[in-house]
This record gives C-alpha cells, sequence and structure tokens, in this order.
C-alpha cells in the first residue's frame, strides 16, 4: 500500500467515525477527543487531516454529496424517457441513502447553524454541491414533464416534496443489526416509489418503472 493510499485509507476512516459520532451526539457534543477514543488513536492523528472538528465536519458532508453526484448523475445523462430515469435516480439515492447513513445524514440535515466565519464559508461550496444535486433531478423532472409523463409543476419545486419524502428516512430509519442488503434495497424501492408517486401522472405505474438497469441490485 502507498503511502497517499495509507493516507486516504486513514482520513476515509476518521469521516466515518466522525459521522457515526455526528449523527449520534450532534456536532456541538462531538469532540475531536471522542473521535480519537472511537478511533483508538491520539488526536494527532486527526490533526494531520483536519485542522478543527469543523473542517472534519465539512469534509463528511462534502464527501457524501461527492459520491451521490458520482452515483446519480450518470442515470440522469443515460438515453431513454425521463420518468424511468428519475425513477432509477431515486433509487440510487435511497440506496446510499440507507447503506451509508451516517455519512449521508450529516449531509442531508446540514447542521449550518452550528458554523461561523471561516468555516461557514467554506461550508458554501457544499451548499453549492446539494444545488446543483438538486438541479440535475429538476432538468430530469423537466423532461418528464416535457414528456407528458410527470405532472406540471415547477420543477424547482416539485424537487422539494420529492426529497423529502427520500430523506426523511434520515430521521426515522436505523439499520436492524440482523438486517440484509435485500432488505434496505426493498425499504429503498419502497421509498423511490412513494416519492415518484407525487410526481407521476396515474397513468403510469411505478413498480414498471423501476425494472431499468439501474436499479437492479445495489452496489
Amino acid at each position: 500500500m502507498t503511502g497517499r493510499a495509507s493516507g486516504q485509507d486513514s482520513r476515509t476512516q476518521i469521516m466515518r467515525v466522525a459521522a457515526d459520532l455526528f449523527m449520534q451526539l450532534g456536532y456541538a457534543a462531538t469532540s475531536l477527543d471522542a473521535v480519537a477514543a472511537r478511533l483508538g488513536s491520539t488526536k494527532g492523528r486527526i490533526y494531520h487531516h483536519y485542522r478543527s472538528k469543523a473542517d472534519l465536519f465539512i469534509d463528511v458532508q462534502a464527501t457524501a454529496m461527492v459520491r451521490l453526484l458520482a452515483e446519480v448523475e450518470p442515470i440522469a445523462r443515460a438515453p431513454g424517457p425521463a420518468v424511468g430515469r428519475l425513477a432509477a435516480m431515486a433509487l440510487r439515492h435511497t440506496q446510499i441513502l440507507l447503506t451509508e447513513l451516517p455519512m449521508q445524514k450529516v449531509a442531508v440535515q446540514g447542521l449550518e447553524r452550528h458554523l461561523a466565519g471561516a468555516a461557514r464559508q467554506r461550508l458554501r461550496s457544499v451548499v453549492r454541491m446539494r444545488d446543483d444535486y438538486e438541479q440535475i433531478f429538476a432538468e430530469v423532472i423537466e423532461q418528464g414533464i416535457r414528456e407528458g409523463d410527470l405532472h406540471e409543476l415547477p420543477p424547482r419545486l416539485a424537487t422539494k416534496p420529492f426529497f423529502g419524502v427520500m430523506n426523511w428516512a434520515t430521521l426515522w430509519y436505523s439499520q436492524r443489526r440482523l438486517q440484509d442488503i435485500q432488505a434496505i434495497n426493498d425499504l429503498a424501492t419502497t421509498l423511490a416509489a412513494c416519492a415518484m408517486r407525487g410526481l407521476t401522472k396515474d397513468k403510469h405505474h411505478e413498480s414498471a418503472r423501476f425494472r431499468t438497469p439501474f436499479a437492479a441490485h445495489l452496489g
């Protein structure tokens, strides 16, 4: 393993542990001491990568958004009817949300109110990533409206309840110890179908729309 790879692995491990603590305790109650204790290391290991808790918090959010963009944007750009692509995008979004809950919960809930000064300035780049991500969905929704498959709503407005249905899971969902990946996938499919139901005209059935190459399996 190269030094660069080892460093990236260390950074990823720190982010995942921090995300879990942010999710459990909240931003204010999570300290770098707590992150180090959970890692079984010294704070020096964390300071090697991050100058402060705020930097670590922002990196968790940015990494989560990069993950979503990398998975969902290719689906949005694929050929085929917009309604089918939107359904596959919704499913992939929800799958990632449920399987990577701590990182994604921090990204969804944000907690910008805890940050000030330079940290708040750096967080603006994450906000722009969120806006870009939402815009991808809005553009596909707009295409679906033009194709006559989706209700005629302002696309950017339509994304709000659409994401609300899916992202609400970050408030109530917790993975059971014995829950397998298929059970998670089934739940993701149900949530994504509920989100689609609010936009799709009655002549379309969401269950058929999820039979796409993108939606068959996790990973």
